[in-house]
């Protein structure tokens, strides 16, 4: 019997919940403001906070080889006037040239001063992966990496910037860099989906 009960309260519980808005993957709240948020991404070489600059529009940026055989951009965020005990943050990386996406990530982490700026709140370098079968429709070619960011207290905010992938992170080893260019010159099936149409 406490079980059924269990089950109906929680199916009310979870009907009871708002729906998110359409569009953002439900990362942005309902009726969150952007008034008084300022939150940016830039680029850092490693998990620290080190090397950290803002992006602008048109940067070159590489892709690193990661140590699973994927391939990831270094993202990191700077910003001030909302919460940053555990913001909801979604990066998204599309295609420039038609919009379609080729990588996500979904964070909630907290975010701690920024060491260059303790007025500014940072999250230090995030893996923001491009998938196996898409990397190579960028190499080189152009991206737009979105942000959608939600404190989850009614500050909220998004960010565009579009930026220029010129191919593997020449720091990378020499191993990981060959076969990944290999895989894109080659055309190897694990690089493209079947509907690529490149």
């Amino acid at each position: 019997m406490s079980q059924r009960l269990f089950g109906l309260a929680l199916g009310l519980g979870l009907g009871a919940c708002a729906a998110p808005p359409s569009g953002d993957a439900g990362v942005l709240d309902a009726g969150c403001s952007a008034a008084g948020v300022s939150v940016e991404m830039g680029v850092g070489r490693d998990a620290s906070f080190a090397n950290y600059r803002p992006f602008v529009d048109g940067d070159t940026v590489y892709l690193t080889p990661g140590p699973q055989g994927g391939q990831h951009l270094w993202v990191q965020l700077r910003g001030r006037g909302f919460d940053p005990t555990q913001p909801r943050i979604e990066l998204t990386a599309r295609r420039a040239r038609d919009g379609v996406v080729i990588g996500r990530l979904r964070i909630r982490l907290r975010m701690s001063p920024a060491p260059e700026d303790p007025s500014m709140y940072g999250l230090s370098s995030q893996t923001l992966v491009i998938d196996d079968d898409q990397y190579c429709s960028v190499m080189p070619g152009d991206i737009v990496v979105s942000l959608a960011f939600s404190d989850g207290f009614g500050r909220c905010t998004t960010l565009e910037r579009r930026l220029h992938i010129e191919g593997i992170d020449p720091a990378a080893l020499a191993v990981d860099r060959e076969a990944r260019t290999r895989c894109c010159t080659e055309r190897l099936p694990r690089c493209y989906p079947p509907d690529a149409g490149l």
